[in-house]
């Protein structure tokens, strides 16, 4: 089974500057709070599809570490990477980014697979992801649009 959120919101800035924000995926656990990533990782070199990303999770108290891969690097409109955890879990999160006259349309969406072992958690753990998607959104908004400029 899958777990699947997506969330789209306005930001008052040009899709430029959405983008360089959004693949500043160091600074990810500036703004990922609910989603509980602690720390991103990426191999050397220019960002880009094929990059390599480690990333650390923290997730009902527990700590995570997903290898990862970008999937998809078309700036300044679309981002994507798959991650995957030794039990068997696998992230999918894709950002793509629309002009919107001065302004820019985020659409992120986030799935999660789940090996059959843990699936009967998944009733528990969907309304969570999609309201850790929704909270760290709003709050990418809103860090991005109090920057003056």
């Amino acid at each position: 089974m899958t777990i699947k959120a997506e969330v789209e919101l306005p930001i008052a800035r040009a899709p430029d500057v959405v983008w360089a924000h959004l693949t500043a995926i160091e600074r990810f656990p500036e703004w990922l709070v609910a989603s509980g990533i602690t720390r991103v990782q990426r191999e050397p070199g220019p960002l880009g599809a094929g990059t390599r990303l480690r990333i650390d999770q923290r997730v009902a108290g527990n700590a995570a570490v997903l290898e990862g891969i970008v999937t998809a690097w078309q700036p300044p409109w679309r981002f994507a990477f798959r991650a995957n955890h030794p039990d068997g879990i696998t992230v999918e999160a894709e950002a793509d980014i629309a002009a919107d006259g001065p302004m820019s349309r985020l659409r992120w969406s986030v799935r999660i697979g789940l090996p059959l072992k843990l699936r009967l958690f998944e009733g528990m753990a969907a309304p969570e992801v999609k309201r850790a998607a929704n909270t760290d959104l709003v709050e990418f908004k809103r860090r991005l649009e109090s920057i003056a400029g």
